[in-house]
């Protein structure tokens, strides 16, 4: 047949059984509301590298959810779609390769920069998500602590 199209895999994506290994960033991996974007905001933990900050916060769905805070000041209409696409391929791959941490939302925040290569994304948003995590482990891990102070001291 030629000059016809190929047919699309609608499989699922790489992170789940029985789906070939395909990653697809589906909407459950989105933060879509700005109720969701405000509790991240909220929760604090922001690290940043770069042009990149990655806030996150804890959630109980077993998979990171991403969403993109990417302002005009960054540059054109062009540009700004651009980073969101390469950052959304970027969290793609790195959730289908195990690199991102699981049960965090996760927004990142842009400020202009030249763009970068999604093997920087990629390595950029892997590493600050980690940190995001370590961050949340210490603050268990303090709150813990002060749980246990607390109940020996009264």
């Amino acid at each position: 047949m030629a000059g016809a199209e190929p047919q699309r895999d609608r499989g699922g994506d790489g992170g789940e059984e029985g789906t070939g290994g395909r990653a697809i960033f589906r909407r459950r991996h989105r933060l879509g509301h700005n109720r969701e974007f405000q509790a991240v905001y909220a929760a604090r933990v922001r690290k940043a590298r770069g042009p990149i900050a990655v806030f996150g916060i804890p959630n109980d769905l077993g998979h990171p959810r991403l969403g993109l805070s990417v302002g005009r000041q960054v540059g054109s209409a062009v540009v700004r779609n651009r980073i969101k696409r390469l950052l959304r391929e970027a969290f793609r791959l790195e959730r289908a390769a195990g690199g991102l941490p699981t049960g965090l939302d996760l927004v990142v925040a842009v400020r202009p920069h030249r763009t970068m290569t999604l093997a920087a994304y990629r390595r950029v948003l892997a590493d600050l998500a980690r940190e995001v995590e370590r961050e949340w482990e210490r603050r268990r891990r303090r709150e813990e602590r002060a749980e246990g102070t607390q109940e020996a001291g009264g």
